[in-house]
Parts: C-alpha cells; sequence; structure tokens
C-alpha cells in the first residue's frame, strides 16, 4: 500500500467515525425529481444530456421536450455503467449544501427511469477532499482523488454485491508523481492509455495546467505542459485529436487551437457523433455566486461553430455533462 493512500485512508477514518448515520440520513433528501421550465421553441436538434452543476444533477431531453432536475446538492462526476448512474458528490465546507461533514465526498449510485433518479444508494463515502470527474473503466469506477495525487478505482460487481457502503480502503489506488498543488481534476480513457489534467491552481501558483498520460501495462506516467490557465476537461477522438478546456481563458482546445471561445468558464464537455456540448459558468471565485449564476450550455458542430446556446437561471457553476442517450 502506497504511502498516499495510508494517509487518505487515515484521514477519511479520522472525518468519518461520527457521521455514517447522517449521511444515511440525508440521502434520500437528495432525490427531487422536479419538472422545471423550459423554452424549447428554438431548439432544432435532438438530444438528450445529463448534467451537473453546484445546485444538483439535471436532466436535458430536447426529444421528449424534458427539461428536469434529479438530484439536489453539489454534484460533479457522472458516470454510467451497465444501466446504473454514478453520482459524485463534491464535498464541501459551506452551509448551502448538506452540512455534514468537512470536505468529505461520496458516490451514489441509481436507475432512470422515465427521467426520474430511482432507488439511490450510497455506493462510497468517507472520500476525504473533494472529486470531480468519474468514469467507467475496465469494469472498475475509476476516478481522480483530488488532492490526493492518486487514482482510485473498484469494480462495480464489488458495489453492485456489496451489503454495505464501501470506504475508500476498499478501492485499489495508483500513485501519481505530481507536485502537491496538481488537483487532479479530469479522466479519460483510451485503449491502454488513461489521461488526466492536473488543474495546477494556475489562479494561486502561476503554473499553467498540465496533461497526464499513465500507461496501464507499463505503470509509467507521462506529463505534459498545457499553455491552459486552470484547464479542465480532456478527451481524444480515435484521429487522437486533443480537445480541453482552457478554462480560465475561457477556450475550447483542439490540437493547440482555439476552437471555440466564450466570456464564460468553460469547464464540462461532451463530444458526441455529431456535435460538441461545454459548458459555461461566470467566472468567480466568491462562494455565493458558484451557486447562484446562470450557467450555460453551448452546442456545437464538431468544427466549433456555435449552434444553441441554452442559459439556465441560478443554477450555478456547470461540472459535468454526459449523454443520457445515445
Amino acid at each position: 500500500m502506497n504511502k498516499v493512500f495510508k494517509q487518505s485512508i487515515k484521514q477519511s477514518n479520522l472525518q468519518t467515525k461520527q457521521n455514517k448515520k447522517q449521511i444515511r440520513d440525508f440521502k434520500e433528501r437528495l432525490c427531487i425529481n422536479q419538472d422545471l421550465n423550459f423554452n424549447w421553441n428554438d431548439v432544432e436538434l435532438d438530444f438528450s444530456i445529463i448534467f451537473s452543476t453546484s445546485k444538483g444533477v439535471f436532466i436535458l431531453d430536447s426529444v421528449n421536450k424534458v427539461f428536469k432536475q434529479i438530484l439536489t446538492a453539489k454534484f460533479y462526476g457522472i458516470t454510467e455503467h451497465n444501466g446504473y448512474w454514478y453520482f459524485a458528490r463534491l464535498g464541501t465546507e459551506g452551509k448551502r449544501d448538506f452540512p455534514v461533514n468537512n470536505r468529505i465526498s461520496e458516490i451514489y449510485f441509481g436507475k432512470i427511469l422515465g427521467h426520474e433518479i430511482l432507488d439511490l444508494q450510497l455506493a462510497l463515502y468517507g472520500i476525504p477532499g473533494e472529486l470531480h470527474q468519474i468514469d467507467s473503466i475496465k469494469e472498475s469506477l475509476t476516478f481522480p482523488h483530488t488532492g490526493y495525487n492518486q487514482i482510485l478505482n473498484i469494480p462495480f460487481s464489488e458495489i453492485q454485491k456489496a451489503k454495505e457502503p464501501l470506504k475508500i480502503e476498499d478501492c485499489n489506488s495508483i500513485e501519481l508523481n505530481l507536485n502537491p498543488h496538481s488537483h487532479l481534476n479530469s479522466i479519460f480513457h483510451q485503449n491502454n492509455t488513461m489521461y488526466f489534467i492536473a488543474h495546477n491552481y494556475t489562479m494561486k501558483t502561476n503554473k499553467m495546467s498540465d496533461l497526464i498520460k499513465y500507461d496501464l501495462r507499463t505503470k509509467q506516467q507521462e506529463v505534459i505542459c498545457l499553455e491552459a490557465h486552470s484547464a479542465h476537461n480532456i478527451h481524444i477522438d480515435n484521429e487522437n485529436n486533443i480537445l480541453y478546456c482552457d478554462s480560465n481563458n475561457k477556450k475550447l482546445v483542439k490540437n493547440n487551437k482555439v476552437l471555440f471561445e466564450r466570456d464564460k468558464l468553460l469547464r464540462g464537455l461532451l463530444i458526441t457523433e455529431n456535435n460538441i456540448f461545454v459548458g459555461g459558468s461566470d467566472v468567480c471565485f466568491k462562494n455565493d455566486r458558484r451557486f447562484s449564476n446562470n450557467p450555460s450550455i453551448y452546442l456545437l458542430n464538431l468544427a466549433g461553430d456555435l449552434l444553441n446556446e441554452f442559459e439556465f437561471e441560478a443554477l450555478g457553476d456547470i461540472y459535468e455533462i454526459r449523454q443520457l442517450k445515445a
């Protein structure tokens, strides 16, 4: 067991000793399944997406003309495996979320049927620090452990058969050799390589963000400096084009060239067969605005041309966008 993993387990045990019951108590309050108003008049393309913000998790389905909030609280990562959807709730110190802990995160899972989340279950709890993107890689739930420079994973089969929620010590860990302030926030998998974005707190450190490549066969890592300020998201397509959000420079970058830019912090990226969805939030580091700004999702074609912009009133920062139905 590596040193970082031992430290994170110790921190988890210290901070979660008293809060397991509290987490279970508010789990039921997370499900909201509430219809919201949306103007579909200018929407011409058919799509169905699920996205997270500092206020919760939402479904936007233009095929069935549905806009709905399914979870409430500060969520980030979203992924799907075998019909179950998994959601990472960010640890928070603020009073606007469920303040049952001090920077402790959880991962939940459930089914989405009829645009509603059903039978929400707690998969992992007591994860110290923040969680950002999560992913389904080689039959395992896999995610960067922000603040600890490690990648955690656990087989979905272990989650499904567990009679009690699992903890961080039930995970496997890959330790990355990175600087202490890397702030891993994004993950992408292709063939036998995992890709990560290290945010690097550019605003405070003046260090630009990094792209990390990790070979699952050789266990070797490669760090590539990006000319990006506090980057998020990474996508490698079948032609090895690299896309990422140069977030605080308000640009979507493809192969080191600006594909799209807008006057908002860009974070949250979905690439489908014909389109790109990218999230935009106000550049604001005051906690209240992160929960109350009017974010946007920009719908682009693959060339980066803007097809439509969807603005949402007071939903807070956008974190993740995934395709609900192919």
